[in-house]
């Protein structure tokens, strides 16, 4: 595998994959016009990632997320479950400022809701 970088634009996060560490790192705010579009090389990265490595670390420090890139975002975290309840190497680290309820809460709902190793980190 290889490397992958997108850069941050007005709408979208940066995202970055480091193939040697295997870690998908997200950052900025996400509500591109059509995020399942725009999330759709990320989904398949990681599926080509979990295939290949068996492992994968995603790290995000999002900003905000708009309701389809919040779905959009579900659909990456479902993918990293069913990896990891097929015993893959797979956790998440969350980031987030402390004055940033909104990327904390949502965090917390995405926890509640997986199973896998999920890290939610206050950066300040």
């Amino acid at each position: 595998m290889q490397d992958f970088y997108l850069e941050e634009t007005k709408s979208s996060p940066k995202i970055y994959y480091e193939a040697e560490q295997n870690n998908l790192k997200i950052k900025g705010e996400s509500y591109p016009e059509n995020a399942f579009d725009f999330y759709k090389p990320v989904l398949d990265l990681i599926n080509k990632a979990i295939l290949e490595k068996g492992e994968l670390t995603l790290i995000t420090d999002i900003v905000y997320l708009n309701t389809s890139s919040t779905k959009s975002f579900m659909n990456i975290l479902d993918r990293l479950e069913e990896a990891y309840q097929n015993g893959k190497d797979i956790s998440v680290k969350w980031y987030y400022e402390e004055d940033n309820e909104h990327s904390y809460e949502l965090a917390l709902d995405f926890k509640e809701y997986l199973e896998l190793p999920f890290d939610i980190i206050n950066i300040n």
